[in-house]
């Protein structure tokens, strides 16, 4: 495999690492703008990999096209040390030569043993679906001798017949109109495979569309930090109604599980404008508190009845505590936005004292659907399967509870001034196109000529083992 390093800054610690299709170089990828490092992965000549370059990250997003879905996942079956926080494959399997789940045998055979100048264009139109998309293509094709596509292909039959790489992915794309890999093979290859499956009225995607994608399911904390930075300065009290109710459940969960004793030491995540610090600081009264938010909260430590208290403002993936610091750690509506979240409990359970808990509310699978369901767009939200399955590794769940909340508006851009209002917004300048969001407003669902917003709340209480 060769690897391109398109963007790099030495303070990021995300990176977007993009498995090209069969016959591709990084030149159709080099325009690619994304909010994190970006590095291209092509040639699978081989399927080495200098895993030292990817040293320096915290988090990998890995993004696969075609037939790179299958090297993609030899590559994740090699080197599973890597901390990968989203799989996201696109207009591929990961079985490449499948008669009922990939590209037909007969199909892959005569392109490998009859390759030409000629029928390599032919598979470049292919690709594209259309002369006008292949008049742009071909301006940016990649440069690459007939041998070595040839011995490409030679070196993916072999690695595919040599063992099955599957591997659970997040999400994945089939496109109906796809004339590389068929989509009902697709559909076969992808069967309890991936937590989320969508179906889009289109062919092979093509460069021009990967930033979209990419950045569309990427967690962007500058862009976070601007929105509820925003959104802070006086909307985001007289609008976030759901996340007050959450943060008032949160702690009557609290309080009925497992009780709050005073003159405790807390940490909060995400504290926001404060609608749980203010619920639990007359009742706890800690001895020490510290307040986390990525954003500047000047509001949060009004009128808090304790004397000991610090408020950070940084990204909660960067804090640094020493073991054993809280004998609570909480959060309401915030974990969200976090990326790697496996380290953030690892990170918690160092941080309680012996006996400590985790008070946590965030969202579930169906949060915002109609905002998902209409314009395919949505933060990576977690299942509580997922959480159940990543908590009891460090805790002993006491509670684990989801739940449902539907919000009506009189208008579809009612809808979206609400998500801008509260910050709570996957919708964004940078990463969706203006025809996106004119499509949501004419296709949004309405009940009764109200327009719902689900919020899906998923409250998790769990003590250290």
């Amino acid at each position: 495999m060769n690897i391109e390093f398109i963007t790099t800054d030495n303070h990021r610690k995300s990176i977007a690492l993009f498995f090209t299709g069969w016959g591709m170089d990084a030149t159709p990828f080099r325009h690619l703008h994304i909010s994190c490092d970006l590095a291209i992965v092509w040639d699978y000549g081989n399927f080495d990999f200098d895993t030292s370059t990817l040293g320096k990250y915290q988090n990998i997003y890995l993004f696969a096209w075609s037939f790179g879905v299958f090297a993609a996942a030899a590559f994740l079956s090699r080197y599973p040390h890597l901390p990968i926080v989203f799989k996201m494959a696109i207009n591929g399997t990961q079985f490449p030569i499948d008669d009922s789940r990939g590209i037909p045998r007969n199909l892959f055979s005569a392109t490998r043993d009859n390759l030409t100048e000629r029928s390599l264009m032919k598979f470049h139109r292919r690709i594209c679906g259309s002369q006008a998309k292949y008049a742009q293509w071909s301006a940016m094709l990649p440069s690459r001798s007939i041998q070595s596509l040839h011995d490409e292909l030679v070196a993916i039959d072999k690695a595919a017949s040599s063992g099955i790489y599957a591997r659970h992915w997040n999400k994945v794309i089939a496109s109906k109109f796809d004339l590389i890999f068929p989509f009902e093979n697709q559909l076969n290859g992808w069967e309890g495979l991936c937590d989320t499956l969508e179906i889009e009225e289109t062919g092979h995607h093509l460069p021009d569309d990967f930033a979209t994608l990419i950045n569309g399911n990427i967690i962007n904390k500058q862009l976070i930090k601007q929105h509820f930075g925003n959104s802070l300065n006086g909307t985001y009290d007289r609008n976030a109604t759901v996340q007050h109710k959450i943060a008032s459940n949160l702690y009557d969960l609290w309080k009925s599980t497992i009780g709050i004793n005073s003159d405790s030491a807390i940490l909060e995540i995400g504290c926001g404008t404060g609608f749980l610090t203010r619920l639990y600081t007359p009742t706890a009264y800690p001895s020490h508190l510290v307040l986390n938010d990525l954003c500047h909260v000047p509001t949060v430590t009004l009128n808090l009845n304790v004397t000991d208290y610090q408020f950070i403002e940084k990204d909660a993936e960067l804090l640094e505590f020493p073991p054993q610091s809280f004998d609570y750690i909480v959060s309401s509506s915030a974990i969200q936005w976090l990326e790697n979240l496996p380290l953030l409990f690892n990170h918690l359970h160092s941080w309680l004292n012996p006996g400590g808990a985790i008070v946590i509310s965030t969202f579930g699978t169906n949060n915002m659907k109609e905002i998902k369901d209409n314009i395919k767009i949505s933060l990576n939200y977690k299942s509580v399967k997922w959480y159940c399955n990543e908590i009891k590794r460090n805790f002993d769940i006491v509670l684990i509870r989801e739940e449902s909340e539907t919000m009506t508006f009189g208008t579809p851009l009612d809808v979206l001034r609400h998500i801008q209002s509260t910050g709570v917004n996957s919708i964004n300048s940078t990463r969706t196109p203006s025809g996106t969001l004119r499509r949501l407003l004419k296709d949004y669902p309405n009940i009764d000529g109200r327009f719902p917003l689900t919020y899906n709340p998923i409250y998790i209480i769990a003590t250290k083992k």
